[in-house]
């Protein structure tokens, strides 16, 4: 969850960041990342009034064209990339649903709901009470647990401002994306309920650390803000790398697969 984790992640959760949403120039946010203890590289965003591109360390992109309403998801390593808009989220959810009559197909939704509806229960959002600063940002802690597996603390800051238009934009994505889920069942719910208790943080997240732990293996990362850019981005940056080629949505293509 690297990319995703950072802005993102936080606000398609619906984690509150209406608080910030002031007028500001483009912004760049770099990032240095670890993973199990050793340096993975540096993150990258860029947010503007009408996009957002994280790049990752592990050559994963992903562009949100907020007019448009289309995720972008590019693999640099083998030069390929798949779009996902709100009708692919639609079809995908009436697939899910249609596929529900498949006895086999309720008993795996029947597992997954118990596990999501515990995750859902057992997660917790609160406040630390440790502060700090990171890249001359003052920022508040915030410890987000989902049970044994994932605990993930995050240092937010209501110092760094970001175009109000953005914030606007994808909370009206995020929620379009959350209503095209529906037919996900429980897991949708769970991941709404979850999403309820995450709007407590308030802030961008400056400072990210990241435990999962899966019993059989235990994974770290951290995430920190090293520099902040406040220059304009290039249009380029919203595009594909040319010779790019696009495959399908591998989530639509799996369904279809699995449906015949």
């Amino acid at each position: 969850m690297q990319n995703a984790h950072s802005l993102v992640t936080i606000c398609i959760l619906g984690a509150g960041a209406a608080g910030l949403c002031h007028a500001a120039d483009d912004l760049t946010v770099i990032s240095k990342v670890t993973t199990n203890g050793q340096p993975s590289g540096t993150e990258t965003s860029y947010i503007s009034s009408d996009h957002i591109r994280t790049s990752g360390a592990q050559g994963t992109d992903m562009i949100i064209d907020l007019k448009s309403a289309v995720m972008t998801n590019i693999d640099d390593k083998n030069k390929t990339y798949f779009t996902v808009t709100k009708q692919d989220m639609d079809r995908m959810s009436a697939k899910m649903a249609e596929r529900m009559n498949d006895p086999k197909m309720k008993q795996a939704m029947a597992m997954m709901h118990g596990m999501s509806a515990a995750m859902s229960t057992s997660a917790e959002v609160k406040k630390t009470g440790v502060t700090r600063k990171v890249a001359g940002y003052a920022c508040e802690e915030w410890m987000i647990t989902m049970g044994s597996m994932m605990t993930i603390k995050e240092c937010v800051t209501s110092d760094l401002k970001y175009p109000v238009q953005s914030w606007e934009a994808l909370a009206e994505f995020s929620e379009s994306m959350r209503k095209s889920m529906s037919g996900f069942g429980p897991s949708a719910k769970a991941g709404a309920d979850f999403a309820e208790k995450m709007k407590s943080i308030k802030g961008f997240p400056v400072a990210t650390a990241t435990i999962v732990d899966a019993g059989v293996a235990k994974t770290s990362m951290t995430s920190e803000v090293s520099d902040v850019r406040r220059t304009p981005i290039a249009a380029a940056t919203w595009d594909v790398p040319a010779g790019f080629t696009k495959v399908d949505n591998p989530m639509m293509k799996s369904l279809q697969e699995h449906g015949r």
